[in-house]
């Protein structure tokens, strides 16, 4: 009886290897599935959370500009110094 594991998998048999083309079509339909769901997800939680964000900012700016009547660029917004 093998009491090393090397030779304990020697004894097993090996499963034929899966034809090539349905080896690689099998593999690209996983990942690619996976990645669609994963797109769709960061697309959900980021896109459209960054999109919403920004349009609150617009929406603020307009009702902020409709109330005091002045237009107030932040430092973030405004051009770099020229040199």
């Amino acid at each position: 009886m093998p009491t090393d594991l090397l030779e304990k998998l020697a004894e097993l048999p090996v499963p034929p290897a899966p034809a090539r083309q349905t080896f690689d079509h099998e593999i690209h339909k996983r990942i690619n599935s996976r990645l669609i769901v994963g797109q769709f997800f960061d697309l959900l939680l980021h896109g459209f959370a960054f999109g919403v964000a920004h349009f609150a900012k617009a929406v603020l700016d307009v009702v902020r500009l409709t109330l005091t009547g002045k237009f107030e660029v932040s430092k973030n917004d405004r051009d770099p110094p020229r040199m």
